[in-house]
């Protein structure tokens, strides 16, 4: 009767000028099917969506003359099967009435509900630090279930994890009401708890699991199929980045689609660096949750992370290439590359206006080139020697501290100067102002720059 859910929800926005679009509508609908008993005044159910009273008057107002409610609390029965049906509705408001995101337990009601899960992440199996894992606490797991149910984004929702090594699936798959849930994860460990899982519980057909290295472009079948995603990524920005871009080319870009990203706290910039990604890739951030997560351990996150549930904006939606990333993403692999040391100093450097008789003969520059090194206290294993026809020269010295490269083009005037050595740059620099003395170029470029990692101070 009311034909599909998105052109129902779109129609609907349009005729009462509802910015909050076609996720404003089904945040109405859904609320009043989880409160249809509550008999709730325009004032209470504004407050409750969070969208402006006479607004919330208008949508109930064209629900009612669309048939969809008999009056402006109760459904009718045709709109509760249609509700049912097509969205994938089932709890009621008892579900949620007593939770709350802060508070430190659950109700009794709650873990009686999630008792076989409870026993399931007992399973679950110890963290594999090198991917960064932590796991959370049996009821961070259970509050994340419920938060994202109470959102509207289990029922009726093709969700996506990218990884869960704390178990969220099997909440998820037990509230019994989602449409698909498919789980991405590097660990086959994780993936056999969940298949054993799923198996003995005859959730087969609703999850589905794949090893895989998020480094790694998903597959074609995979992209703009879903509804809902949520990760806990590695506690590092670059982690965060290809985490939230991978999540990006899975929604659906035609429709409001939401996330759920544990995070750990971070420094103001790294902070500022990672809401930059989300804006600028068309995602918002609808609500904040400080510490929502506790894990086991993990004393380098203070044994807490942030929730942030975030939004997407379809038309603002950026999608990136998809691309193999080797970037190192996990704690682990970047503490490698901080813990670099300074491997050496080098010098790029490009002269300009230089004679044409230096630049055409290479034994010449050669010998320039010799004395600057041995007066710079640099050590020559090697040289070898290329003389171009018509003209040009080329003269690679191999260092005991590591090399020394001249390219010279003279029908341009210009010498192009490499050098890298791997101890200290006064050696580099020494050279350098030798060369440039003993050629007289009439301009130079020169740059400079610590290769490994740079040193935490430069005089220079």
């Amino acid at each position: 009767m009311f034909g599909e859910p998105n052109k129902f929800a779109w129609q609907m926005a349009q005729k009462t000028n509802l910015r909050e679009g076609t996720d404003g509508v089904y945040k109405i609908i859904r609320n009043l099917y989880r409160y249809q008993q509550q008999k709730l005044t325009n004032k209470e159910f504004a407050k409750l969506v969070g969208i402006p009273v006479p607004v919330v008057s208008a949508v109930r107002g064209e629900l009612m003359k669309a048939k969809f409610l008999k009056t402006k609390n109760l459904l009718s029965s045709t709109a509760i099967s249609w509700i049912e049906k097509e969205l994938g509705l089932r709890f009621e408001f008892s579900f949620f009435q007593e939770f709350s995101p802060s508070s430190p337990t659950l109700t009794p009601e709650h873990l009686s509900f999630f008792n076989p899960i409870i026993k399931a992440l007992e399973g679950r199996p110890p963290p594999e630090y090198k991917y960064d894992q932590s796991r959370s606490t049996t009821e961070t797991v259970l509050k994340r279930a419920i938060i994202m149910a109470r959102n509207g984004d289990v029922e009726g929702k093709k969700i996506v994890l990218l990884g869960d090594d704390d178990g969220l699936s099997l909440a998820l798959a037990h509230l019994d009401c989602a449409r698909e849930i498919l789980v991405i994860d590097i660990d086959s460990r994780i993936l056999k708890l969940i298949n054993d899982f799923t198996e003995r519980n005859n959730y087969s057909t609703l999850i589905r699991t794949q090893l895989w290295d998020i480094r790694t472009a998903f597959p074609e079948e995979w992209l703009n199929h879903f509804d809902t995603f949520e990760m806990d990524p590695p506690y590092t920005v670059s982690g965060f980045k290809l985490f939230v871009t991978r999540a990006l080319s899975l929604i659906n870009p035609d429709s409001s689609s939401h996330g759920y990203i544990s995070f750990g706290n971070k420094s103001p910039f790294e902070k500022w660096e990672c809401q930059e990604h989300l804006n600028t890739h068309g995602l918002v951030i609808e609500e904040f949750i400080p510490n929502f997560n506790k894990y086991i351990g993990a004393t380098i996150l203070g044994s807490t992370s942030n929730l942030y549930i975030v939004g997407s904006i379809p038309q603002k939606v950026c999608r990136t290439e998809l691309t193999d990333q080797q970037q190192a993403i996990y704690t682990f692999d970047e503490k490698k590359v901080k813990d670099l040391p300074t491997v050496g100093y080098q010098i790029i450097a490009e002269f300009y206006g230089v004679s044409k008789e230096i630049l055409t003969d290479g034994d010449h520059l050669k010998g320039i080139a010799l004395l600057g090194l041995e007066q710079s206290q640099l050590h020559t294993e090697e040289v070898f020697l290329k003389e171009y026809s018509p003209y040009g020269v080329s003269i690679i010295f191999i260092l005991v501290e590591s090399h020394c490269h001249i390219h010279t083009w003279p029908e341009h005037n210009y010498l192009s100067l490499d050098l890298f050595v791997c101890e200290a740059k006064e050696k580099a620099e020494t050279f350098f102002h030798y060369l440039l003395r003993s050629i007289n170029p009439v301009d130079y470029h020169k740059f400079q720059f610590y290769r490994g990692h740079p040193p935490l101070s430069d005089e220079s």
